[in-house]
């Protein structure tokens, strides 16, 4: 029998990478429910995610039904509900519902936060990437958190982010501090005074796996606060959006 998603293809956006399949009951794709529970079993193939999502209500003998669920990307089934994608990277073996605040949670005990943990997409335009610091972008890009940086990325091009409080050591002494940790093998080096910030940007062809890679660092400070960015790309074309991203950083308290 066909069923009626409440979405169709059109609507699928990229929000997540690719990290396999799962099943979903029909009560989250065809009723429209948000996710209510979801466990992450142990995966039986490559590209098998482990996750089984369901939107609350299924009884033993639904659920028992192999026809009221369905296999779905797990990148599909964050469209129908966003609020999954922060627990997708949790290990097999995880379990995570819907509380009486109506927030998910995970309920398994023992678990330690992962080291990576994905986030909404930013989209293209202004957008605020901290509390405090926000930049252009041409494009949707991917998010994360990743052994505590910010990480913002498509294919060809990612960028590790961190911001910092610089507990009143100052702007001369801040950028000091960058000065001394630049590679002396840096090309296309900038220094200057814009916007109420101290900005520095560099180039670096740099080996990663015994590859050449590109990368831009940039480097904003203000007497409060600093950011820093290590942009890796593989395009030559993208050194425009770095351009772009480095002229329109803003810094604001609120």
């Amino acid at each position: 029998m066909e069923k009626n998603y409440k979405l169709n293809s059109t609507q699928i956006e990229r929000l997540i990478p690719d990290i396999g399949f799962a099943l979903a009951t029909d009560m989250i794709t065809v009723a429209g429910k948000r996710v209510d529970y979801m466990v992450r079993e142990q995966p039986n193939r490559e590209d098998d995610s482990g996750w089984i999502f369901y939107g609350g209500g299924e009884t033993q003998e639904y659920i028992d039904d192999s026809n009221n669920t369905s296999l779905f990307s797990v990148n599909t089934i964050a469209n129908y509900d966003p609020e999954i994608i922060g627990f997708l990277t949790y290990p097999p073996g995880t379990e995570v519902e819907r509380n009486s605040e109506g927030d998910l949670q995970v309920i398994t005990e023992g678990l330690i936060e992962p080291e990576v943990i994905f986030m909404p997409p930013i989209d293209k335009g202004f957008v605020k990437v901290t509390n405090n610091w926000s930049f252009n972008v041409s494009s949707r890009m991917l998010k994360r958190f990743d052994k505590g940086s910010l990480v913002i990325w498509r294919p060809g091009f990612t960028i590790w982010l961190d911001s910092y409080d610089t507990n009143d050591s100052g702007v001369s002494a801040r950028v000091e501090s960058i000065l001394d940790t630049i590679s002396p093998k840096k090309i296309d080096f900038i220094n200057v005074s814009q916007n109420g910030m101290q900005k520095i940007r560099y180039r670096l062809k740099e080996a990663t796996d015994g590859k050449k890679q590109d990368a831009i660092y940039l480097f904003a400070v203000t007497e409060s606060h600093e950011i820093r960015m290590a942009v890796y790309f593989d395009n030559q074309q993208d050194i425009s959006e770095i351009v772009k991203i480095w002229d329109t950083l803003q810094y604001s308290d609120s």
